[in-house]
């Protein structure tokens, strides 16, 4: 089951059918399983092991919790159900893409490396324990896992509209919004005028450091 474990996590499935593919434990909407990019949702709901067929087959998520979705939780499901409102199910059968060779294919060299280098820092906590309103912590939390609604995570998931930024003509990419788009870089001008906090690189050397 480890191995089994090792191997899915450094992979996504794209989805067809959603028959072989574990709605909370798999990575099929992200680059990560549900369960991980919405902890407060998979403590609290009722069978953990569903096929994401068997929860987006109905016309209402096939879902039950544990307890009432309220605060932080309710914001979490609010986002996680405006996600899977773009998700279409077809009839042919779920594929699985290799995420550590450009080619998508599956090497025992990229695994070896990728569980040899592999990085297991876990930011989430340092986020919830921030002095700054929930809304703020949980914009944070999203952020850091790349599920802002931007219009190419809304073209991940079959939207069909343009994805061109309404304010430039670059594509609407989280990337591109925090980084480089030419506000945002005024604005990290400012901050490090203020208090010489340089613009992080990435998302990963921003919430890293």
């Amino acid at each position: 089951m480890k191995a089994k474990t090792d191997f899915l996590r450094f992979g996504t499935f794209i989805i067809k059918d959603g028959s072989q593919i574990r709605f909370w434990e798999d990575a099929w909407l992200g680059n990560s399983p549900l369960r991980i990019q919405y902890p407060q949702l998979y403590n609290i709901i009722r069978k953990k092991r569903a096929m994401v067929a068997e929860v987006l087959s109905p016309q209402i998520p096939n879902l039950t919790w544990r307890r009432d979705l309220i605060g932080s939780k309710l914001a979490m499901w609010n986002n996680l159900a405006s996600r899977l409102a773009n998700i279409v199910l077809s009839q042919d059968r779920d594929e699985f893409k290799w995420r550590l060779d450009q080619t998508g294919i599956f090497l025992v060299k990229s695994h070896y490396l990728g569980l040899i280098y592999q990085n297991t820092l876990n930011n989430n906590k340092k986020i919830w324990k921030l002095r700054a309103p929930l809304k703020i912590k949980i914009f944070l939390w999203y952020l850091r896992r790349g599920v802002i609604l931007t219009k190419d995570n809304l073209a991940k998931q079959n939207w069909q509209g343009n994805q061109q930024y309404c304010f430039c003509h670059e594509n609407e990419m989280i990337h591109h919004l925090f980084f480089y788009y030419s506000f945002t870089r005024m604005v990290w001008a400012s901050v490090y005028e203020a208090w010489g906090i340089p613009k992080p690189r990435n998302m990963a050397n921003m919430f890293g450091s």
